[in-house]
């Protein structure tokens, strides 16, 4: 009986599940074999290599000259990340520095061969893109590199949001004075890219020395120039589009050269990364790129004191009419240090120099000695008049102010320093020493520089004096006029 009991019991536990099974069962499945990749003869697409072959050159010209990059405005790269073209600018005897102190800047635009701006995220104040727009004036070179992957990301307090501000906001204003704009957007190709829609290759280049060599470039991550007064270095294909507007642009391009062709700004500076600078013809680019900072030909003014002068001395020259007064060596004291920070050495020419660099000093008051150096300027000195007739400024007043005259030769530069009397020369040798003109107006390779006070001077009959000491009742005691 209770064996009974315990089968039945085993029974209502199981039967259920085994109707329920038999009702549902629809067979063994049979699971279908699944196709999968043939892996081994599987090849991965890769990027187009450039051999080290295809750049090499043994004849690379030596140019020489100091490239200064920007580390000043909160720049969005490495030093490393430039090494490709640090190594292609010593190859040609140049040297790469950079400058991380914004005060500095017109010193180091007085020397440097070029300026390069690699994706700045503080804007470039008033003063220093004037800076710059003179010193491109003079003929120097500049090469501003933006990139769509970098920029700076904040925090908005009033609205909570996260925002990013790109590299193109701070070149913008600068490159407005060269007829160049950057888009904020990047390029992107989905019918030929290098591994990835944004990494965009280039194969139509427009003429020009940066673009020599060149067949097929691949940048990754680059804006789009606009340049209307400009020549667009690298047009975009057809099937290349902007994510402004999922658009082709005829007009614009990832690199654009000024009308003058001393300004080139790119959208892209990965290309000069490893190992993306081995990539097509990068490398070859690269070397374009270091062949066009080191070439340009840079007007020497006086703009460039004290990196004014070619060789290790420089002869100072006093004509007949300067004596040398304790105040006039004191100021040659501080021409010689000024100088000797740039490792230029200074020397007292007792003669008139023949060759090499040299600095004249002298008066308004004609001399034989130095009629040679005035002749060149027009400029004739004439000691019974109170002015002096200087072509381009008129007539300029002898008192209180001063004359420099900048004449560049194949032996060597030459600056004639005049003033009206030994004091006022003095003034006028310090300015120079300071390496701030900026009390000087210039014309060309003339420049008038205020030194002191001016004015009309007139002789008065002085009133009588009793010998009391005051003066008569009634007549005004003579009150000297400016400058007497």
């Amino acid at each position: 009986m209770k064996r009974n009991l315990t089968l039945l019991a085993v029974a209502a536990l199981i039967l259920p599940a085994l109707i329920r099974g038999l009702w549902f069962y629809t067979g063994f499945a049979s699971r279908p074999r699944i196709a999968t990749p043939d892996y081994k003869s599987l090849t991965m697409p890769t990027a187009p290599v450039e051999t080290p072959m295809a750049v090499a050159d043994e004849n690379v010209k030596a140019l020489g000259g100091t490239v200064v990059a920007d580390y000043a405005h909160t720049n969005q790269f490495q030093m490393g990340e430039v090494q490709s073209l640090k190594e292609e600018i010593e190859r040609r005897g140049g040297k790469l520095e950079f400058n991380a102190d914004a005060t500095l800047l017109n010193n180091s635009l007085k020397y440097a061969s070029a300026y390069v701006i690699i994706s700045p995220s503080v804007a470039f104040s008033s003063s220093e893109i004037h800076s710059i727009q003179e010193f491109v004036g003079r003929g120097g070179r500049l090469l501003v590199f933006t990139d769509a992957t970098r920029g700076v990301m904040y925090y908005d307090f009033n609205t909570g949001n996260t925002l990013l501000a790109p590299d193109v906001n701070a070149v913008n204003p600068l490159l407005a004075n060269f007829g160049i704009s950057v888009n904020n957007d990047y390029l992107y190709n989905l019918a030929e890219n290098e591994g990835n829609f944004r990494n965009v290759y280039f194969n139509q280049f427009g003429k020009d020395e940066l673009t020599f060599g060149l067949k097929q470039v691949a940048l990754y991550g680059t804006h789009s120039i606009r340049s209307d007064s400009g020549l667009i270095l690298f047009p975009e294909a057809d099937s290349t589009l902007s994510s402004v507007d999922d658009a082709h642009n005829a007009a614009d391009g990832a690199a654009a050269l000024s009308p003058d062709g001393n300004v080139a700004v790119f959208g892209d500076f990965t290309f000069l990364t490893t190992p993306y600078n081995n990539v097509a013809d990068n490398a070859t680019l690269i070397a374009n790129l270091a062949d066009f900072l080191l070439s340009g030909k840079r007007t020497t003014s006086m703009a460039n004191f004290p990196y004014l002068f070619r060789q290790s001395t420089v002869q100072v020259f006093p004509t007949s009419e300067v004596q040398m007064t304790a105040e006039l060596i004191s100021s040659l004291a501080k021409l010689q240090s000024s100088l000797g920070a740039v490792n230029v050495s200074v020397k007292i020419a007792s003669e008139k120099p023949t060759d090499g660099d040299s600095i004249v000093l002298g008066t308004f008051t004609p001399s034989d000695d130095l009629k040679p150096y005035l002749k060149p300027f027009d400029l004739v000195l004439d000691d019974f008049n109170e002015f002096v007739d200087a072509p381009g400024f008129g007539k300029v007043g002898k008192s209180g102010n001063g004359i420099v005259l900048f004449e560049p030769g194949s032996k060597g530069n030459t600056v004639v320093l005049l003033a009206d009397s030994i004091d006022d020369l003095t003034l006028l040798l310090d300015t120079l020493s300071s390496g701030s003109l900026d009390s000087c107006v210039f014309q060309g390779n003339m420049g008038v520089c205020s030194v002191g006070f001016g004015g009309s001077f007139s002789i008065e009959t002085p009133t009588e004096v009793p010998a009391t000491g005051e003066p008569t009742q009634g007549e005004p005691v003579p009150t000297p006029t400016a400058g007497g």
